[in-house]
Parts: structure tokens; sequence; C-alpha cells
């Protein structure tokens, strides 16, 4: 079981949708963990079944509602539920995981939209991440940019706001692309409580597996054909 931690404050929700429904169509068994601050998953999945912890939706489970990622362990050793192949978890309150949780994880990818608020609460949680510890630094991370449009493409804005985080980054950032199209694609599943894929860009599609790549041992043809497969189920 791989263990991936996404963090930053921002609206990652729709990438990481995204990332569960390809890997979910490459036969692996995939749980989404909601920790985000205003757990945005429970209103774009859990219209139907809002009392339901977990639920199926496209293909893989979401977790919504668990105030740490030890009460969500404890659930799933009650419902015996330990044969996931990768849990996705979306973190950003510094409670839902403690030290060794983190330090214990397979990836950790810090997100970072263009918006000057996000920017500024993640620079914070990254303050109060590394308050929890003494002479132990953060994991490294891996960098994912969200909503890039052609004229904020430069990353050195973002840096400018990590500049003091003193955290070790792993390669190059994956550029998520945003255009009117993407946004459309985003209200319509919402509204139809389902997980389109088809309709992205080939853009987004590239950088998705690009960032799948790094995080799997997956080959890229492999991915390129979970994303067809997935492509032709709109569940």
């Amino acid at each position: 079981m791989k263990r991936w931690i996404f963090s930053g404050i921002c609206d990652k929700s729709d990438m990481l949708l995204y990332m569960c429904k390809i890997l979910a169509n490459g036969d692996s068994r995939v749980l989404l963990v909601d920790g985000a601050i205003d757990a945005k998953y429970r209103h774009c999945i859990s219209v139907m079944h809002p009392q339901l912890p977990v639920m199926e939706f496209a293909g893989f489970d979401v977790a919504t509602g668990f105030g740490s990622y030890t009460s969500l362990m404890d659930y799933l050793e009650e419902m015996n539920e330990k044969n996931y192949d990768y849990i996705v978890m979306d973190v950003e309150k510094p409670q839902f995981m403690d030290k060794d949780q983190w330090d214990t994880a397979d990836a950790h990818v810090w997100v970072s939209g263009f918006e000057v608020t996000g920017l500024r609460k993640s620079a914070a949680l990254l303050d109060e991440l590394r308050a929890a510890r003494t002479d132990d630094p953060l994991p490294p991370f891996h960098r994912v940019y969200v909503q890039v449009i052609e004229d904020l493409a430069d990353g050195s804005y973002i840096e400018g706001f990590m500049e003091d985080s003193r955290i070790q980054w792993l390669g190059p950032p994956v550029k998520m692309p945003w255009d009117e199209l993407f946004f459309a694609l985003k209200i319509k599943n919402e509204h139809a409580g389902r997980l389109g894929i088809k309709p992205l860009s080939r853009q987004y599609k590239r950088s998705l597996t690009e960032l799948i790549r790094i995080l799997t041992e997956m080959e890229q043809r492999h991915i390129r054909r979970a994303f067809r497969q997935a492509g032709r189920r709109h569940a």
C-alpha cells in the first residue's frame, strides 16, 4: 500500500479526483482522504449519501468527515478494509496527521495555486508543520502548480512566498494548466454528481500523466491506457 500526502492551501480537489480515477482504471484499489479545511469532497461527491464516512465514487473510495488520520485508520480496521493499493490524502490541517504519519508516507506533494490568499495560508501551514518538530526537518516534497495560465506560468511568483520555507524540493514542479473549458467541466461534474474526464485538454492529461509517472512505477503506456478506459466510463 502506498500513501501519498498532498498539502498546500488551494483547490486541488479536481486534480486528485482525476488522479484517483486514473489509478482505479489501472486496476488499483484507491482511497481518497478528505483532510481539507472545508471538507470540500463531501460537497462534491456525497450528495446522495452524506451520512456515509466512506463511499464509492467513480470507481474509487472517498473518506470524508474524519478528524484525523488515526480515526480513519481505526474505522477501516473496524470495517476490515485494509487492502488499498493507494491512499491519496488531501491534508490542509496540521493536526490531521502526527509527525510519524507524515514521515512514513511514501510521497509528499506540495500543491500551490497563484492566489495570494492561498499562498499566504500555505506559508502559515508550513510554519505550523515545522513548529511541531525540533531539529528534525520536514520530508522533501514534490511540487505541483495548479490553475496555471499562460501569463502566470513563471513559478518565481509562487517561490517568492516559499523562499524562507527551508524545504527540500524534489525536481521541477508539474504544472497543471487551466482554462475556461476546464472550469466548465468542473461545474458540470459537480452538478451531475459524476466525474467525466474525457473532455480534459491534451496539455492537462499530459501533466497529470507526468505526475502519476513520478509517483508510481507505472509506464506511460499503461497510464495512457487507464486514461482511455476512464474516458469511456462516465460514472
